[in-house]
């Protein structure tokens, strides 16, 4: 009978949890965010990644994952090529990426036996980042595992082959005179009933020269595993480069960020809408006004955009800053809006009458 208020507190808590997605969602909307779909995920997990490094991310690690974008864009990259050849390259880019992410529970990650995790299971975290490659969204993972290209791999393998055969052919004599002295003990002490015999000068040397060499491999071996980890520490710090300069904001910070740009966004919507419903003397339909605005920022700003043109004229008509005077041959809607001096003063008073008190 105890666990009842555990469960119930389990379950508002995941309530609470599903509210906080659905009210995140719903702001990253009203700011024009877009959600990235599962193409542009497979997309950034096939693609060459821009910064040379490879990364695994396990999705199986969330509970829930979502993640959204406003604003695309091709930014020149100078890349190099071999050794010291340079070439410049366009780059698809997300202008702006928020991510949700929440993790599994403990009890997952101890059954998949992960130790030493950089976060906490069951945890949630909100991060906001700027100018992101599509094909490097994998690096906004909180679990990413940096991996060696193929091509570092063949290299350090290449190197470990090459290197370890001239050290092995340089030590082998060493280690042919030290394994014939110890086949030597081995068979006088079986052939002298279990006495060792007493070693010469020249038995001896051969097992220092023996001992040597083992250490020079061993050295050797040391030696390619430190070049290795140090390979992997250079990409470490490729990756926490980037995002440093990338990251703009985390957790609640990020709901302050959005709700700031949603407000400016919604700005712009009733603000764009007025303008061109003003120029127009005789009014337009919402389609047309659609179609003007959007004509108006292609030519303007070189950008293809689907203006929430519905969403414009309820908050007009809200402020009453427009109204519907008539309807076309095709039955639609007219609207007109309130001159800009009559409109100044409608704000004004929505501006002084917005928060009242009374005693």
């Amino acid at each position: 009978m105890t666990p009842r208020p555990f469960i119930s507190i389990r379950r508002m808590k995941s309530k609470c949890e599903d509210n906080l997605l659905e009210n995140f969602k719903e702001i990253l909307n009203n700011a024009n965010y877009e959600q990235i779909t599962e193409t542009d995920l497979a997309y950034a997990m096939e693609k060459e990644s821009l910064f040379k490094i490879s990364i695994f991310v396990d999705f199986d690690d969330f509970d829930s994952q979502v993640i959204f974008y406003r604003g695309t864009a091709t930014r020149k990259a100078t890349l190099k090529k071999w050794l010291i050849q340079t070439v410049e390259t366009d780059v698809p880019v997300f202008e702006r990426i928020a991510i949700f992410i929440k993790f599994k529970d403990a009890a997952y990650f101890e059954t998949k036996k992960r130790k030493n995790l950089q976060f906490e299971p069951g945890s949630m975290i909100i991060k906001l980042f700027k100018n992101i490659p599509k094909a490097d969204m994998e690096m906004l993972f909180p679990n990413t595992q940096v991996r060696m290209k193929p091509k570092d791999v063949v290299l350090m393998v290449g190197s470990l082959i090459g290197g370890g055969i001239a050290v092995f052919l340089k030590a082998s004599a060493g280690l042919i005179a030290m394994a014939s002295v110890f086949w030597f003990l081995t068979r006088s002490f079986v052939l002298n009933g279990g006495e060792m015999p007493n070693l010469g000068p020249a038995q001896i040397s051969a097992m220092v020269a023996g001992g040597s060499a083992l250490a020079a491999i061993g050295a050797y071996a040391l030696k390619q595993w430190n070049s290795y980890k140090n390979r992997k520490i250079r990409f470490m710090k490729i990756l926490g480069d980037n995002l440093y300069f990338k990251n703009l904001d985390n957790n609640a910070g990020v709901f302050h960020h959005i709700i700031d740009a949603a407000e400016e966004e919604e700005c712009k919507e009733a603000v764009l809408g007025y303008y061109f419903l003003l120029r127009s003397e005789n009014g337009l339909t919402e389609s047309a006004l659609d179609d003007v605005i959007e004509a108006w920022l292609e030519k303007k700003y070189n950008v293809l955009i689907d203006f929430e043109i519905k969403d414009a004229l309820r908050k007009l008509e809200t402020l009453e800053l427009c109204r519907i005077t008539g309807q076309n041959e095709n039955g639609e809607n007219i609207y007109q809006t309130l001159s800009l001096d009559a409109a100044c003063k409608k704000m004004d008073d929505v501006w002084d009458n917005y928060f009242q008190f009374n005693v």
